[in-house]
């Protein structure tokens, strides 16, 4: 290979790979939620959109086997409790895998929860956010972007939504 030429490519690829790897380990302030389209357990339709711009989104990725989700259900109840749907919005999403719809809407029934419970048949949205691991907490500001993302929820809510933290 011509030095000229090595040299060329070196000068190229470096500022790209630089390019891609701040962008991948952008804050996850600076990322916007992709929509989506799913069912409730209510048998309506939910986008994420319809929420854009008017009120923050929590969002929990879960499913009925997963003792860790069953676990962070009550807190979710409780948050549901102090925080009216006009201040926050909570949306569990089950990932698909290993429950049926008929199953999640027994699940959210037994366990008598106060939010909305959504079904992901096929765990399409669960991959287009890269869920690897459940619970998966994202949380939204009215905007839609995403001011947090973790396997538990934050210790203040509201803070982060807010701006506070």
């Amino acid at each position: 290979m011509n030095p000229k030429t090595g040299k060329r490519l070196v000068m190229f690829f470096i500022p790209a790979l630089l390019l891609a790897t701040l962008t991948w380990c952008l804050p996850a302030s600076a990322q916007s939620a992709p929509n989506f389209t799913l069912q409730s357990t209510d048998g309506a339709t939910v986008s994420l959109d319809q929420y854009k711009g008017k009120v923050p989104v929590l969002i929990e990725f879960f499913a009925t086997w997963c003792p860790h989700c069953r676990d962070m259900a009550p807190e979710l109840a409780r948050l549901r409790d102090t925080v009216p749907p006009s201040q926050l919005e909570i949306l569990a999403i089950d990932v698909g895998n290993g429950d049926s719809l008929e199953k999640v809407k027994r699940y959210k029934q037994v366990e008598n929860l106060p939010y909305t419970i959504l079904y992901d048949k096929g765990s399409k949205v669960s991959q287009e956010y890269g869920v690897e691991g459940i619970p998966y907490v994202i949380l939204l500001d009215k905007k839609g972007t995403i001011k947090y993302q973790d396997n538990g929820l934050p210790s203040d809510v509201m803070a982060i939504v807010n701006g506070a933290k």
